[in-house]
């Protein structure tokens, strides 16, 4: 008869004591951006906040008469819960694209096989490069007076102007999370990951809307939340109240930043770089002719639709305005101060991600580091607005080219991106080590340094596209191209219309760089990408 004892399930070995090198360089690493964060996000939060208690009508970094909560009834009175439900409206159609129109896109290309999802990617990249929110606003504009016709609606510049940059980023997202190594394990999680972050960045980004609107000159009862925060502060000078409507639009962000690291870390969410194909054994999927032929009608109807937003000005793209001027120095202005900015702000993100989700500090537990991250993933310049603009104008930096970097922040997307990317490495190794196959380190890293290059150039594109930092720190020879198209679009009012300086924006030759930019990253690296939820796939 067999030993009873012998019979007992073996426990699985403990898992050996993690190195303290490990847990202090971890720490060390993910240093840098905590600090950063404390600079550039928390102490203007608590400013901010301070600040909406007190009557200031001077801008300056000390407290005044305090007012209770005088300021944020004044605000709502003034209609802060209808401007909130009007930005609100600018996701509608947003989040109709990245919930419906992305996924079945996306789904259609997968089962087109590797031509369907390279033909999506690669006639989807027209609306990444061109992303040029001052210009697709300032384009209708144009038309409208060469037509002699009114000014468009600020929904449908928003709707038609971002239809394509979110089909495109949502179906490079859906992609990622249909690719799966095996038929047996169902990308479900990862599709509703995906879903969730979409329709939470959707959200936040139309809370945040302060282009279209602001370019078209909606009326004053018609404002948006950061509208309204701006009005207060840079109009009417009552920086309390726009304070106060700063802290609101903060508190429903670091909401929905919350919500999201949440999703990410309990669902144990990483990117992988995927270049090792199913196993052996394991059958490919076949693709269908159908689906590649719907999947390349799908992505053509997608651009038509996304050329009726930026058509308008890609047709002007080379106008220089009127009279024309040597748009040399508005170029330097634009695209120069924030590789500053990308710089830091990635670098530190980067160093960040390796300490957390490389060398893992705390174990399985390490993801819960980037909750302090989380709180602010979602926050733009607007809702800090008012705090730039006071530190700025106390170190005597306004209308300066100085003034023109943007804050150095850390680069808080690019963090998690980077942060999940290492993740996903960094339990293939592992699983790869248990099952007995050697891979070092620097096949485990060096796939992440493309997404690392893409994380540079994606930050520092957009940072050189904002609209607020440059109204709030330069006019005249400090203008970057948004201010200097808005000013333009301002005179142009005065002489019914006339030619407006969209080469200042984005020069022809840089948009046909950055289209090809953006195939090459597509088909070449993001193609093989995967997001993955759940338990792993060994």
């Amino acid at each position: 008869m067999a030993d009873p004892v012998a019979l007992q399930p073996v426990p699985p070995p403990a898992a050996p004591p993690r190195p303290a090198w490990r847990v202090v360089l971890g720490l060390v690493l993910a240093l840098p951006a905590l600090v950063l964060l404390l600079t550039s996000y928390v102490e203007p939060l608590i400013w901010t906040v301070r600040s909406s208690f007190q009557k200031l009508s001077l801008i300056r970094s000390t407290g005044g008469e305090s007012v209770g909560f005088d300021n944020y009834s004044a605000v709502f009175d003034k209609g802060l819960g209808t401007g909130i439900g009007r930005a609100l409206l600018f996701a509608v159609v947003p989040l109709l694209v990245v919930l419906l129109l992305a996924p079945l896109l996306a789904w259609l290309a997968h089962r087109g096989g590797t031509a369907g999802r390279w033909a999506a990617r690669g006639l989807l990249a027209l609306p990444l490069a061109a992303y040029a929110p001052t210009a697709a606003a300032a384009g209708p504009m144009a038309a409208a007076w060469e037509d002699h016709s009114g000014a468009p609606s600020a929904f449908a510049v928003y709707w038609l102007g971002g239809f394509g940059l979110a089909a495109a980023l949502g179906v490079t997202l859906y992609l990622a999370a249909l690719r799966r190594r095996t038929p047996q394990h169902s990308p479900l999680p990862g599709l509703l990951v995906a879903a969730g972050i979409g329709a939470l960045a959707v959200v936040a980004v139309a809370l945040q809307a302060f282009t279209a609107p602001y370019v078209v000159g909606e009326q004053r009862d018609e404002l948006t939340p950061a509208m309204q925060m701006y009005q207060e502060a840079f109009v009417y000078a009552k920086f309390g109240t726009a304070a106060a409507v700063s802290t609101v639009l903060l508190l429903v962000l670091m909401v929905f930043g919350v919500a999201a690291t949440l999703l990410l870390v309990l669902t144990r969410t990483r990117l992988e770089y995927d270049d090792e194909g199913p196993p052996a054994g394991a059958p490919r999927p076949s693709a269908a002719p159908v689906f590649l032929a719907v999947a390349g009608v799908l992505a053509l109807i997608v651009l038509a639709v996304s050329w009726l937003g930026l058509g308008d000005w890609l047709t002007r793209i080379t106008d220089g305005g009127e009279p024309p001027r040597d748009l040399a120095n508005v170029g330097i202005n634009t695209w120069l101060p924030p590789v500053v900015s990308a710089a830091v702000g990635v670098t530190v993100a980067a160093l960040a991600a390796v300490g957390i989700s490389g060398l893992r500090p705390l174990g399985r537990h390490s993801e819960w580091l980037l909750m302090p991250f989380g709180l602010f993933l979602f926050v733009g310049v607007t809702p800090l607005a008012v705090r730039a603009f006071a530190a700025g104008q106390t170190a005597g930096r306004l209308n300066s080219f100085v003034g023109l970097i943007p804050p150095s922040r850390v680069a808080i997307p690019a963090l998690f991106v980077l942060a999940l990317l290492v993740r996903g490495q960094v339990l293939r190794r592992e699983t790869s080590v248990r099952e007995g196959r050697a891979v070092p380190w620097v096949r485990t890293i060096l796939p992440a340094v493309p997404m690392l290059v893409l994380a540079y150039v994606v930050t520092w594109f957009v940072s050189a596209q904002d609209l607020v930092w440059g109204l709030l720190t330069g006019y005249g020879e400090h203008s970057d191209a948004q201010t200097y198209l808005v000013q333009a679009m301002r005179e142009a009012l005065y002489r019914a219309g006339g030619g407006l300086p969209f080469r200042s924006v984005l020069p022809l030759w840089a948009l046909v760089l950055l289209v090809l930019v953006a195939v090459a990253a597509q088909l070449a690296y993001l193609d093989r990408v995967a997001l993955r939820a759940g338990r792993r796939e060994d």
